[in-house]
């Protein structure tokens, strides 16, 4: 667990520093595309911070308010992240826009420079970074590694510039950057969402529990299913198990052991039986209904 933190402990800090200092050199070359890419900097800067305070906290054990214990705000962060960077990419293109049709001098040179300069330390950041392995330290490397690539389209727009000054390609950049950005930030907003309002992971699907569940011996079927995660990365699971009326104790016993064997094999490491006996009516209010539509193999119904 420490060592998750200080992966991302150090791109937190070059990340900072480099933002304010991307962020100056964007007013003093006067280059937009320099100020936009700061901006998304800075949601990178807040995204790690957070993920070092909230995967910290994310860490700590089950206690009686938490029942599951705090894995989920180890979300939080990409989402308040998600938020700052959509707000940043709005006043960027506001920004943008006029100077395409207005270009300012840009000062491309000290341009050069600065861009070699990030695509260096946004590849040593992101192969830091890439060692982690929740989910935010993954898109927290991937976002380094993007951009280190927008750093090369920069260097290549500086030189252009030189060459050229054709100085409206700054803020073209700063849009095409801009946009890029709002794409990924759509892809983890969604996967958020998913998670936050309890949407069944995609693996493993109920349909393929119940087709592993139902090889297991003296098992007559599992209803109920209800599966979802709390992190995005441990799917847990409660379900309704029948089994043969007149069985003996110690093949209960053995039964649920196989039926936890199952589903780990599954990737779910938590999960809760309710054993019924065959012929016996099930005590959940919602069983009937449910009951019919996993026959028809369609329901994706969800714990709550």
């Amino acid at each position: 667990m420490k060592k998750n933190k200080n992966q991302l402990l150090l791109p937190f800090l070059l990340n900072l520093f480099f933002t304010v200092f991307e962020f100056l050199g964007g007013l003093y070359t006067n280059s937009i595309a320099l100020i936009s890419d700061s901006v998304h900097d800075i949601g990178d800067s807040i995204s790690i911070g957070l993920s070092l305070v909230l995967e910290n906290k994310s860490k700590k054990k089950a206690d009686q308010s938490f029942t599951y214990g705090y894995r989920r705000f180890s979300l939080l962060g990409g989402l308040i992240s998600s938020i700052v960077l959509i707000i940043g990419s709005i006043i960027i293109v506001y920004e943008a826009i006029p100077r395409i049709f207005q270009p300012e001098t840009v000062l491309s040179t000290e341009l050069i420079w600065f861009s070699i300069l990030g695509v260096a330390v946004n590849l040593f950041a992101a192969l830091k970074a890439k060692k982690g392995n929740t989910i935010n330290q993954k898109i927290i490397s991937l976002h380094l590694f993007e951009d280190a690539f927008g750093w090369i389209a920069l260097f290549i727009g500086a030189i252009l510039m030189s060459l050229f000054q054709i100085y409206w390609i700054d803020s073209i950049l700063s849009i095409l950057f801009t946009l890029y950005i709002l794409s990924h930030v759509y892809k983890n907003l969604r996967q958020i969402i998913r998670i936050f309002i309890e949407v069944a992971p995609k693996n493993p699907t109920i349909q393929k529990i119940e087709i592993e569940l139902s090889r297991i011996q003296d098992l007559e079927n599992v209803h109920h299913v209800h599966i979802w995660t709390i992190d995005g990365e441990n799917p847990l699971l409660t379900l309704h198990a029948v089994v043969s009326k007149g069985i003996s104790q110690d093949r209960l016993s053995s039964l649920k052991r196989e039926i936890h064997h199952e589903l780990k094999h599954l990737g779910i490491l938590h999960a809760t039986i309710e054993i019924e006996f065959s012929g016996e009516e099930c005590l959940a209010q919602d069983c009937d209904e449910l009951f019919e539509d996993l026959d028809a193999g369609l329901h994706h119904h969800h714990h709550h």
